[in-house]
């Protein structure tokens, strides 16, 4: 393995850890979504310069108020409500599409999702993620900082950057094909009354995944399903040593252990490596919500979480590929 491949995989176990293990000791509220922010800026070439950090945590807080604000005038008008969900949804699609990138876009759906779901269940709950989601990603930032601080990365040349430049696509073509896909999820969701926070989490994050790889539905549903399957594997097998050793290092140790493998076998040349950063955030978010002090009772943390997810996942991957054979994905027309 390449010096810089050891150095990335180096950053990022140790500063996901560091992440989940604070989130561990603190038992701060949705620690685990803090953990996957740190996995999604720790998987980048580069850290995020401090003037794009800085818009984004002022984004990630103008959102979730916006979000609440009407989420709580318009809850007592249901058809309203879902249809503001789903405008929120598709303006989280041209927020990303339009250039601002995966992350933005998660943290948009994020506020489209999760606090409207949550203000129809306790208000005053919902307000208590309208501040901790954007204090997750302050924290993962400044760790992920430190980590690129700590362990710094070689700088791109200007090959590099072209070719981690995405290809052309049709913008319009792709909201639309992702909106088809996220939109009767959500409404789906809502109307079931439904409540697993966690699994509206996973979707904006698989969501956005789907909306930035350009290959065809087939291809890339293979892709994603793989990851998704490897990281519930990843997790079952970590919670069922977790019950064996049911002491705060089991998780801490798991979680360095597991991120990695799976951040050694994503920079391999073997087959897998493709899935391996997508199972990282499967793995967190299905093993990460199971072990957290906000997570659930006992006796449905560990099964039961990992088939939500995985229903979750299933529903948005045959979506993409239904979607994907009546609207495939075209480049972008350029005209003269």
């Amino acid at each position: 393995m390449r010096t810089e491949d050891q150095r990335s995989v180096a950053r990022l176990a140790l500063g996901v850890t560091g992440v989940f293990s604070l989130g561990l000791f603190l038992g701060w509220p949705l620690a685990v979504v803090g953990a996957v922010f740190a996995a999604l800026f720790l998987q980048a070439p580069a850290a995020l310069p401090l003037a794009a950090f800085a818009k984004l945590f002022v984004f990630s807080i103008g959102l979730m108020f916006i979000s609440f604000l009407l989420s709580s005038i318009f809850s007592p008008y249901p058809l309203v409500f879902l249809m503001l969900v789903a405008i929120g949804i598709i303006l989280s699609f041209i927020w990303s599409v339009s250039g601002a990138g995966v992350l933005p876009g998660v943290i948009a759906l994020m506020g489209a999702l999760m606090i409207p779901n949550l203000v129809l269940q306790s208000q005053d709950l919902a307000l208590v993620l309208v501040y901790w989601i954007p204090l997750n990603l302050l924290f993962a930032g400044l760790v992920s900082t430190l980590m690129f601080v700590l362990i710094p990365a070689e700088t791109q040349t200007a090959a590099q950057k072209k070719a981690a430049a995405q290809p052309s696509f049709d913008p319009h073509r792709r909201i639309v094909r992702m909106s088809l896909v996220t939109v009767p999820f959500a409404m789906a969701f809502f109307i079931s009354g439904a409540s697993a926070l966690l699994v509206l989490f996973f979707v904006a994050l698989l969501s956005q995944q789907l909306a930035a790889m350009p290959a065809a539905g087939k291809a890339v549903a293979k892709a994603m399903l793989t990851a998704n399957l490897l990281g519930a594997a990843v997790s079952i097998i970590c919670y069922e040593i977790n019950v064996i050793a049911p002491v705060i290092l089991t998780p801490i140790l798991l979680c360095f252990f597991f991120c990695l493998s799976l951040g050694a076998l994503g920079k391999s040349q073997v087959p897998l490596a493709a899935a391996a950063g997508s199972a990282i955030t499967t793995a967190l978010i299905v093993y990460g919500g199971s072990v957290a002090p906000f997570s659930d009772e006992a006796d449905v943390k560990s099964i039961t979480r990992v088939l939500q997810v995985a229903s979750a996942a299933f529903f948005v991957i045959i979506a993409y590929v239904v979607v994907d054979e009546f609207w495939p994905e075209k480049e972008r027309q350029v005209t003269e």
